[in-house]
């Protein structure tokens, strides 16, 4: 008897063990069946890059007539030439698929677009407070300018700004060498934790082949620790961050032809569709194919100098013979139209009707501080001069302060 009861209990438990696992299972089939839960709201994030408001909407998700309600919405806030390409947007909804809201961010300026209380749509523009940062960095060059200043935590912005500044005294694409020192100071204007914008305010380079450079914003300019200006008639090269593959050279053999023929220019070695610049304010003369030169831009800048651009792969949009350009204007683009061996950019200069060597010019000055405004020259230097310092402390084998100290 009492057997058989133990039996039972036995057998009784596993039936109930099976039974609540059948539940079980048939709970969690039921569950599979519903929707997830939902975490937040369905968003959508973007940039508008070269669409519309209203394209990049619909590629959003909305259709016709709320992606029009929406634009028009915006438009009564701000206009929608202000919208650059760079404007970002999220366009969020709730779980009932209805909009909560569209905000759109361009710089400083937030436009939040959202269901009017008695139907249709409100919008509101805000203007984001904007505080103003100083960052300061400084290294050493290993490899390439851009790869070290990076390292070093430049931003992108930053990086160029100092190459654009020391665009007519340092040539970094043959005066470079590893172990020279570079030391910077820029401002950044901050909006909601947005970087609205990068000025380098001062900065100094120190290397082998260069000796001490320097420069300081003032007045809109940049000028030397002495006040000399660094903007010069002329560029110290027509492109960034390439590589110099030929010289000047009366009597160099030529790679294709295999003859000796001078060669009265400075080679380029850069990627097809690097952006080519002129190096000074002129005239174009001629944008055209010469046979060998392939696609060429000649540029005349007064009555002593005039350039030539070679082996372009396109010329830049609207240019033509007779168009005037500005110094650092784009006019065309690297490649190896003509008689070459590889993307490069062929680049010549004739001064009083003779080819030069461009890369042993001594190429003038544009101007100086003004006596009248020397004194607050010599106050905005003698602020930055600490931060200029720093490429004289890593020289001495001191330590300096890392990006953002």
């Amino acid at each position: 008897m009492n057997d058989l009861m133990r039996r039972a209990a036995l057998y009784g438990g596993a039936a109930l063990v099976v039974w609540s696992g059948h539940a079980v299972l048939d709970g969690l089939r039921a569950d599979s069946r519903l929707p997830p839960p939902r975490l937040r709201p369905d968003a959508v994030e973007g940039r508008l890059g070269e669409r519309t408001l209203i394209a990049a909407l619909r590629a959003a998700g909305c259709g016709a007539r709320e992606a029009s309600a929406l634009g028009a919405a915006a438009a009564a806030a701000v206009a929608a030439r202000r919208l650059d390409p760079r404007t970002g947007f999220r366009l969020e909804r709730g779980d009932d698929g209805r909009l909560r809201h569209l905000t759109l961010v361009s710089g400083r300026r937030r436009v939040v677009v959202t269901p009017a209380d008695g139907g249709g749509l409100r919008s509101v523009l805000r203007l984001d407070p904007v505080a103003s940062v100083e960052r300061v960095a400084s290294g050493k060059v290993r490899g390439s300018l851009w790869a070290s200043m990076a390292a070093a935590g430049v931003p992108a912005e930053a990086i160029l700004g100092f190459a654009e500044t020391f665009q007519w005294t340092v040539d970094f694409l043959t005066e470079s060498r590893d172990g020279d020192h570079f030391a910077l100071a820029w401002s950044e204007r901050v909006a909601a934790g947005r970087v609205l914008e990068r000025v380098l305010q001062a900065g100094a380079y120190e290397g082998r082949a260069t000796g001490p450079r320097t420069a300081v914003l003032f007045d809109g300019d940049y000028y030397d620790a002495s006040g000399e200006s660094l903007k010069r008639m002329f560029l110290r090269a027509p492109l960034r961050f390439a590589r110099v593959s030929s010289r000047f050279n009366p009597r160099r053999r030529h790679p294709i032809l295999r003859v000796n023929r001078p060669h009265h220019g400075t080679d380029y070695a850069a990627p097809t569709g690097t952006p080519v610049s002129a190096v000074a304010d002129g005239v174009v003369t001629q944008a055209s194919r010469e046979r060998g030169f392939g696609n060429v831009v000649k540029i005349r800048h007064d009555a002593v100098y005039s350039t030539l651009y070679a082996h372009l792969s396109c010329f830049a949009p609207g240019l033509r013979r007779g168009a005037r350009v500005e110094q650092g204007k784009v006019i065309g683009f690297v490649g190896a139209t003509g008689l070459a061996t590889g993307p490069h950019l062929h680049f010549q200069i004739e001064k009083n009707g003779r080819w030069a060597d461009y890369l042993a010019l001594d190429l003038p000055f544009a101007r100086s501080v003004p006596r009248a405004r020397r004194a607050a020259f010599i106050a905005a230097r003698d602020r930055f001069m600490p931060e200029l310092t720093l490429v004289r402390a890593a020289a001495g084998g001191r330590r300096p302060p890392s990006a953002g100290s």
